[in-house]
């Protein structure tokens, strides 16, 4: 329906779909409308080529109401843990689309059913690529994200917290340095739990090397501090300072709620 509605029907050519062994292909003539791009298809504001023609199509049930064909495109790939619509075939004389053929990831779907069921509401799109990026790569910086995904600061963060809220996915460390991983239930659900473990241990190595970074930027730091910084509770904190004051590379300075440790 994208293809054949916001096709340019001033230049000759049909809307060709094609499948074969590799997958599915759909490609249509006209590049895409003013202001879209491969980067931003999810983000920008949804507009037609043709108004009169999309509004029949609508009207007859065939299109979305709301401008959401990119959406249902890229969400029927990622609720079946399938490859992303591939754009990039697209230029300024047609814009294509390829699907490639994969079996789904059984386990991502039925993890992504179960949690439907047990919430009530079906993932968003964004909160879909935000998951399946984490699948393919297992540990993403905030700002990676947000450039990937072409996703606002604002947007990435709210969903990144529904997220982290629901359990999938896991937070370490902040600021520029704040990474996540898929959450321990989703491992578990897929029957990935070494891999979680494997990347917790990862988180775990970094810590003393973290504190002591931030221990030299600013001149000291506070078991609040470390609290902040790794996301963990004050009992963890105290333990990792501890192992550094130990091994001779902080010092403790000050007694009782005003301590503070100090680059040796």
């Amino acid at each position: 329906m994208n293809a054949f509605g916001h096709r340019d029907y001033t230049l000759l050519g049909r809307v060709r779909v094609q499948l074969d062994d590799a997958g599915l292909t759909i490609a249509n003539p006209g590049g895409f409308v003013e202001g879209i791009n491969i980067h931003n298809l999810l983000t920008a504001e949804p507009h037609g080529r043709n108004p009169c023609l999309m509004d029949a199509l609508k009207r007859t049930g065939l299109a979305e109401r709301t401008g959401r064909g990119i959406d249902r495109i890229y969400e029927g790939s990622l609720h079946y843990g399938r490859p992303l619509p591939d754009y990039t075939a697209s230029n300024e004389r047609n814009v294509s689309v390829y699907l490639q053929r994969s079996a789904p990831d059984v386990e991502f779907v039925r993890m992504l059913a179960e949690e439907q069921e047990r919430t009530g509401k079906t993932m968003p799109v964004n909160g879909l690529l935000i998951l399946n990026m984490l699948k393919n790569e297992r540990r993403c910086t905030f700002e990676t994200m947000r450039r990937e995904l072409d996703m606002s600061e604002q947007r990435l963060r709210a969903m990144l917290g529904q997220l982290t809220e629901l359990g999938l996915i896991e937070g370490s460390g902040s600021g520029s340095r704040r990474a996540y991983t898929l959450g321990s239930k989703v491992y578990g659900r897929v029957g990935r739990t070494i891999e979680y473990v494997r990347q917790t241990d990862i988180d775990r190595v970094r810590w003393p090397e973290l504190i002591m970074k931030l221990a030299t930027e600013q001149h000291g730091v506070t078991r609040a501090d470390v609290m902040e910084l790794l996301h963990i509770d004050a009992n963890q904190a105290y333990y990792q300072l501890s192992k550094l004051v130990k091994a001779g590379r902080l010092k403790v300075v000050g007694r009782g709620r005003w301590v503070r440790y100090t680059v040796m």
